[in-house]
């Protein structure tokens, strides 16, 4: 799982504006861990200010100072993550092992997802490690009722970290921190201020293809996930499959003024995956809903294979899978968890299995 010499670990810091990103930044980037790290920050404006504060932290800083992270940011940012991978090899600079891009609050994260993943000069040189969200504890609420952006950040996140939760009531932070959740049932929610900085650190920047993935995956399977499988090709259910379970419905579907339905369920596949197969439906899935598909993670158990395959995709970004050395629980079946905006479980449910059902009858 550790990356080679050549290639960067990336780490995106996103959340809405005053949500305290640079304010994390500056307290947990200091002595050995500023000495080793690279910051990118991008503002939005002519004028950028947060430089100047994550600047104390001694790291590198360069500002990305070209306007909207949203419409600007890919081209700027390719010249820079270049820049920095040149001069660190040239000895220019330090030696750092590990890059944080710090974005504005108002972009959504999939623009600075879609140039590491999909740039081939920077994906030479650079893998991103995880999504952090920061979500403001006092503004939550107001700002997801009133802007798109916010959900975004919260469907992109690995890690929600919950912030000014000094300055709300308990009763709020935990009733945020389970609606989180609900939003993202694949990431996990850290409360910013019953955390030291050495171990948020460690939180931060631990990869998101984790073992604690696992864990959270487990978690978020029960009450949302249903199992699937496909009917046999001669129209009778099959004895080696288990139905889709009663317990279909996620939990949560949030609705505002100004957004569509989200939804959040977890798909359980028992039998081992055909790679082939499975990727191609997974790639037409995204050909074709991939606006509505805000996040995908998933364990994936792959025919033949032994080691759980790690997937991640945000809309129609799919990051390269990797695999963990085992299975700790023990349970080798696929578990996918989707964030959807207007896309029902109960289509992407149908999708995989008059998928799978063609392939049989072509077979027979």
């Amino acid at each position: 799982m550790s990356l080679s010499d050549d290639i960067l670990p990336v780490t995106l810091v996103t959340g809405f504006l005053g949500s305290g990103k640079s304010t994390l930044l500056a307290d947990v980037l200091h002595g050995e861990a500023a000495q080793t790290t690279a910051v990118l920050v991008n503002e939005f404006g002519a004028v950028g200010l947060d430089h100047l504060l994550v600047g104390e932290v001694n790291a590198q800083t360069v500002l990305l100072d070209n306007g909207c992270v949203c419409c600007s940011i890919r081209g700027e940012l390719r010249d820079a993550l270049a820049t920095l991978f040149s001069q660190r090899s040239r000895g220019e600079l330090p030696p750092f092992s590990r890059v944080v891009i710090e974005t504005t609050g108002l972009a959504t994260p999939a623009p600075i997802i879609a140039t590491l993943l999909a740039d081939p000069v920077v994906r030479n040189h650079y893998a991103l490690n995880a999504t952090i969200t920061v979500v403001d504890a006092v503004n939550a609420m107001s700002q997801s009722a009133r802007h798109p952006e916010w959900l975004a950040q919260v469907a992109a996140a690995d890690r929600l970290l919950i912030s000014k939760a000094d300055l709300a009531d308990e009763a709020g932070v935990a009733a945020l921190a389970d609606r989180l959740a609900m939003l993202n049932p694949a990431a996990s929610v850290i409360v910013r201020d019953r955390e030291d900085s050495a171990g948020l650190l460690d939180r931060l920047f631990a990869s998101a293809s984790t073992h604690d993935l696992m864990r959270r995956l487990g978690n978020a399977t029960e009450g949302l996930s249903r199992s699937v499988a496909p009917p046999s090709a001669h129209g009778g259910d099959d004895d080696r499959y288990r139905p889709w379970s009663n317990a279909a419905r996620s939990p949560l579907t949030h609705r505002s003024a100004t957004q569509p339905d989200i939804n959040a369920f977890c798909i359980q596949i028992d039998e081992p995956l055909d790679w082939q197969v499975f990727t191609l439906w997974f790639t037409m899935l995204l050909n074709r809903h991939g606006d509505k598909i805000l996040r995908v993670k998933g364990l994936l158990c792959i025919e033949g294979s032994n080691q759980p395959a790690v997937l991640h995709a945000v809309q129609h970004l799919v990051h390269p899978v990797l695999h963990l050395d085992a299975w700790p629980d023990g349970k080798m079946h696929s578990r996918l968890v989707f964030i959807t905006e207007g896309l029902a479980s109960e289509r992407v449910e149908a999708s995989y299995m008059r998928f799978r059902q063609h392939l049989e009858e072509a077979v027979h």
